[in-house]
């Protein structure tokens, strides 16, 4: 079997197997602890996710981008369904998808501002909470979803996939945060890697 297929089929039992999960419990397991035999590695993410390039922004009923979080809600369910999960995650939580590790961002604006809130990316102190006392994740292992999808169209055309602590090495997180800790992403990066998927700083393949 192929690299890719052999990838493809690890990331679907897993995707099945939180369907079937989710489907069965009363509570969203996308808020539940993280459990090791079902998290994704970051290559399967990418390989799930690749539909998401190229999806549009929503829009309201006056055909206005919706506002940051109602549409950041919307980007958060449209990934939890495609790894498999049936209902919505909470919003709110760090990271978004518990179950997963994994924080979402999804950015239109012409300039890249990223905002991380009060957690620095980098940082090696354990996410503190009964849904992590098994794990003991830090923030450094957070994986983070970083979806660009500039105007005028507003479609998705650079997604980095890293955890915390790759996102600092890529890209460098100010150690001091003003109100809350932040990355900026050059119009020209952004450019230079349009149509890319970035999984640990490299361009994605699954052959």
């Amino acid at each position: 079997m192929t690299r890719r297929g052999s990838l493809l089929r690890l990331a679907a039992e897993k995707r099945d197997r939180i369907h079937t999960l989710d489907l069965a419990d009363g509570d969203p397991l996308a808020n539940a602890p993280a459990d090791p035999d079902l998290l994704f590695t970051l290559d399967e993410l990418a390989a799930l996710l690749r539909p998401l390039m190229g999806v549009a922004a929503p829009r309201d009923t006056d055909n206005r981008i919706l506002e940051v979080r109602p549409k950041g809600h919307w980007f958060e369910f449209e990934v939890a369904k495609l790894l498999g999960f049936h209902y919505p995650p909470r919003a709110g939580f760090f990271p978004d998808i518990r179950h997963q590790l994994l924080e979402v961002k999804h950015h239109v604006g012409k300039s890249v501002t990223i905002d991380f809130g009060h957690h620095h990316p980098a940082s090696e102190e354990v996410l503190e909470g009964r849904w992590n006392e098994k794990v003991r994740a830090k923030i450094c292992d957070i994986r983070y979803l970083i979806a660009l999808a500039p105007p005028p169209k507003f479609q998705v055309t650079v997604m980095v996939l890293a955890t915390g602590a790759e996102i600092n090495s890529i890209f460098g997180v100010s150690p001091t945060a003003t109100i809350k800790y932040q990355l900026g992403i050059s119009n020209r990066w952004r450019e230079e890697h349009a149509g890319q998927i970035l999984v640990s700083g490299r361009k994605f393949s699954s052959r």
